[in-house]
């Protein structure tokens, strides 16, 4: 079965839009667990409870593989051929039932062709083994691996090749098929772009080049990904359209070169997963190029007089929705850029939602179909497990230096960090050294972009020793203070200071 599975795991390197059965088989069931339990594992081990999950399903699997080869090697020669096909048959059917249809995923016949090629695999490799072991009764030796250990290590050992070889052409190739990331290029008299405004004059940006301290702009292989799906879709563009339909004056359908050629913007957007602990880093700001959500929906005749929600449907079946006035507003965007490049696969190549100040969930990744309806939709994380539907993003600040339980160092030592709040832009920052007791203003970078967060950073005065408690507050664009009350991200996103226990020297 290690064999089998290493065969898939070899073509969905090679080709990454072709099912990887296991990943496919656990997406499924995925979907069956109830709200409540996510919610525990996602609290419990954040981001990590998916990948966990993913290959924890795997495992099971493979060992799934060999409990159906232990019972084919107790059946009698005369019919363990016949055993070892049904075991094959079985176990390929159970992977029939991974297969994902997606915008340039290979039709089922041919999944199912390969299959048959795994199943065949399985067959030979078990049926040599167990002819092998056979075929030499010796008892094993009082030292070394002996014949089934090595049986298993033989297996091993070709799985692992399959996987190396996977890993060597994905790398040389970039992987056949593989969607996204690469410079951004329109179609030939594609409409102009309005690029980002460029920032406001402000303090010296060498005096920001603090060890530790974030970038202003995220890269994109650094840019923070939670999905609910354990295998991103690897969507071809040349077959992908956006559906435009619902309570509006005339459905459409857009195809790629379609999208980009439309009049398009740039902004520099901050984006936060709901799931964020306080002081997390599943939080990034990118500058996106798309066209805004507005002018997609005008060409479609734009919303109907009884519209109260707009729903994004993704490649795969995630959703979720914004307010008409949210989706109207010019800032919310169809994102097809990243950083002057095309989405990457990880961020939703072709296309996903910008929408400034709106936790990450509703910033739909993999977009397929926009829907307008008439009653206030819930999607897929408010279905399952209770998330909010609004999603604003709270005002929240990050302390970046000193690291937790390091030592702030003599003079020209530095407090430094981010703070950001949605849409509502960030007006003041301030640091406590004392616990809370006592706030010091901090002296805040010029701003990017309202949308995007701001570094701030404070010198320690002279003088400070011993252990200390350092936390920080922010104050966004409208005044508003953040708030102190501790809160889980469940269900509308965590609240309270973060802070950091240090030692002045």
């Amino acid at each position: 079965m290690t064999v089998a599975t290493a065969v898939f795991g070899l073509v969905h390197l090679v080709q990454a839009s072709f099912p990887f059965p296991p990943l496919g088989l656990a997406q499924r069931l995925l979907r069956l667990i109830p709200g409540p339990a996510a919610v525990f594992f996602i609290d419990l081990l954040g981001h990590w409870a998916l990948r966990l999950f993913a290959v924890g399903f795997t495992l099971g699997t493979i060992l799934a593989g060999g409990a159906a080869a232990v019972l084919v090697a107790r059946v009698g020669p005369a019919r363990r051929a016949r055993a070892a096909w049904l075991a094959a048959g079985l176990l390929g059917l159970a992977a029939l039932g991974g297969y994902r249809a997606q915008p340039g995923a290979p039709s089922l016949l041919v999944y199912g062709a390969v299959v048959a090629a795994a199943a065949a695999v399985y067959v030979s490799v078990l049926l040599g083994a167990i002819g092998r072991l056979e075929r030499d009764p010796v008892p094993a030796p009082a030292s070394g691996l002996g014949r089934t250990r090595r049986e298993l290590l033989r297996a091993a050992v070709g799985a692992a090749g399959l996987l190396a070889t996977g890993f060597a052409i994905r790398r040389l190739t970039g992987g056949i098929g593989d969607a996204g990331g690469q410079p951004l290029a329109r179609p030939a008299g594609a409409a102009p772009v309005r690029p980002a405004p460029a920032p406001a004059a402000g303090n010296d940006p060498a005096t920001w080049d603090i060890a530790g301290l974030t970038p202003e702009v995220t890269a994109n292989r650094l840019h923070y990904t939670v999905d609910e799906s354990i295998i991103d879709p690897n969507v071809d563009r040349r077959s992908w359209r956006l559906r435009v339909d619902g309570l509006v004056g005339r459905p459409v359908s857009l195809g790629y070169d379609e999208l980009l050629a439309m009049p398009a913007t740039e902004q520099y957007v901050t984006l936060q997963c709901i799931s964020n602990l306080i002081g997390g880093d599943l939080v990034g700001t990118a500058k996106w190029t798309g066209v805004p959500l507005a002018r997609v929906l005008e060409r479609a005749g734009g919303t109907g007089p009884a519209a109260v929600r707009v729903v994004f449907h993704a490649v795969g079946g995630y959703s979720d929705s914004l307010p008409v006035a949210k989706a109207l507003d010019p800032a919310t965007v169809v994102a097809y850029g990243m950083n002057d490049r095309s989405l990457p696969r990880a961020h939703g190549f072709p296309a996903r939602i910008i929408a400034p100040g709106i936790y990450g969930m509703k910033n739909v990744k993999w977009l397929e179909r926009i829907e307008v309806v008439d009653y206030d939709y819930r999607g897929y994380w408010q279905r399952s497990d209770g998330w909010d539907n609004v999603a604003e993003i709270k005002t929240a600040s990050r302390i970046d230096v000193p690291e937790e339980l390091t030592a702030l160092q003599g003079a020209g030592a530095l407090v430094a960090g981010l703070a950001w709040a949605g849409d509502r832009g960030i007006g003041r920052v301030e640091v406590s050294l004392d616990g809370g007791a006592s706030w010091v203003p901090a002296t805040l970078r010029r701003e990017l972009a309202r949308a995007a967060w701001r570094q701030w950073r404070l010198p320690v005065p002279p003088g400070t020793q011993g252990r200390r408690t350092i936390k920080v507050r922010a104050t966004d664009g409208r005044g508003q203070l953040q708030t102190a009350r501790q809160a889980p991200p469940h269900p509308s996103g965590a609240s309270g200071y973060h802070q950091v226990d240090v030692v002045s020297q």
